[in-house]
């Protein structure tokens, strides 16, 4: 099993540096090795007994201790953000808390505005489209800037994407 292997060893000059890889270099299963010179680590990724690589180091008079050893376990990926989700978050939140003049009615403007912004924006990115049909009469499906969520076509649709715009 491949393990990740960080070792404090003495990093003087490079001249130490590249006889620690080369004395470390010998034993099999290696994977990769990396130095860190202002750690003073070595960190080692293989299929190799960490006791192995400090005893070989110390064979060879360098000062090594074993800081950590560990599975190296590929990272797993981050969940994929949704950029509509986040952005029409933001921007009904802050519609909503200028025009509503009570909690509830507040909830009812964030989800209508939520709801209507998510479906223009994965629209808008999957085709450059406004998706209202109805402010963008002069060029259908089409509005005048690129830039999300504000529409720009100047029908009186206000530029906003939420319940109260096109």
């Amino acid at each position: 099993m491949s393990k990740k292997i960080v070792i404090k060893a003495d990093l003087v000059g490079k001249a130490c540096m590249s006889d620690i890889l080369s004395v470390v270099a010998t034993l099999q299963g290696i994977k990769s090795m990396e130095i860190d010179a202002d750690k003073c680590t070595l960190t080692v990724v293989g299929a190799v007994d960490p006791v192995r690589i400090a005893q070989k180091l110390k064979k060879k008079c360098f000062a090594a201790t074993i800081i950590s050893v560990a599975d190296d376990k590929p990272k797993p990926p981050e969940p994929k953000k949704d950029p509509c989700k986040e952005a029409c978050e933001k921007l009904c939140k802050e519609r909503c808390d200028k025009i509503a003049c009570c909690k509830e009615c507040k909830e009812k403007c964030e989800k209508a505005c939520k709801e209507r912004c998510e479906r223009r924006c994965k629209a808008w990115l999957e085709g450059g489209s406004c998706s209202c049909g109805r402010c963008c009469r002069t060029s259908p499906g089409f509005c005048y800037t690129p830039g999300y969520p504000y529409c720009g076509c100047g029908r009186g649709c206000g530029g906003w994407p939420g319940p109260f715009g096109c």
